[in-house]
């Protein structure tokens, strides 16, 4: 049985995810939470492979969101600008500057998913402002979920072992610029079979993992 180019990215995803909160929930190999920062560019290799209209406008969203979305970070770390004050654990090595060089990564593929989820499941006539505020909103709600598997894996941790109400406000504020330049730049239009299936694998596993070692 001939099996398609985006079945088997779908499969290969999967596998990755599924294996990834299985081990790592229930602690079967040690060390696997420090293989996040490989999971999270493999999972951007394929975004980008899949990604219909790979044009200059792409690019350079791509250039802007790494910049922001690290820049940001460094600045959080350094300065508890935006965020409050936390540092990165071992497991998001390597850093420069205590500022994992995947975390812009992450801000990427976020940014992307839920950009075009809200795009292509919310009603037709929403305009660039409505569409970014609502993923916006959605990335920061999945930052709740995000927050306390991230630090029992050791991803990260914030001063007074508490997360303070200005990660939460600067997470909405970065996504928002984020989204709002992915829409401006009409990276919304064409399909990207793998963006949705993405979203699904990072909730399992951040569902998953909560579930198993921190509720």
């Amino acid at each position: 049985m001939k099996v398609s180019g985006k079945k088997l990215g779908i499969l290969i995803l999967f596998i990755l995810y599924f294996v990834g909160a299985v081990a790592i929930g229930f602690r079967i190999f040690s060390g696997m939470e420090g293989l996040s920062p490989l999971h999270l560019l493999i999972t951007f290799i394929f975004l980008l492979y899949w990604h219909p209209k790979k044009n200059f406008r792409f690019w350079l969203w791509l250039v802007i969101a790494y910049i922001i979305g690290t820049g940001v970070e460094y600045l959080g770390v350094q300065y508890g600008f935006l965020f409050g004050s936390y540092e990165y654990g071992s497991n998001m090595e390597p850093t420069v500057l205590g500022t994992p060089l995947v975390i812009g990564i992450n801000w990427i593929i976020l940014s992307y998913c839920f950009t075009r989820f809200v795009r292509k499941s919310g009603p037709g006539g929403w305009n660039h402002w409505v569409v970014a505020l609502v993923a916006a909103t959605l990335m920061t709600a999945f930052d709740v979920l995000i927050e306390p598997v991230a630090i029992e894996l050791d991803f990260w941790t914030w001063a007074g072992d508490r997360v303070p109400w200005t990660n939460y406000t600067g997470w909405w504020i970065v996504s928002f610029v984020l989204n709002y330049l992915f829409l401006r730049l009409g990276l919304d239009q064409g399909k990207n079979p793998l963006s949705l299936w993405v979203l699904l694998f990072q909730l399992f596993f951040f569902i998953f993992v909560y579930a198993v070692r921190v509720a």
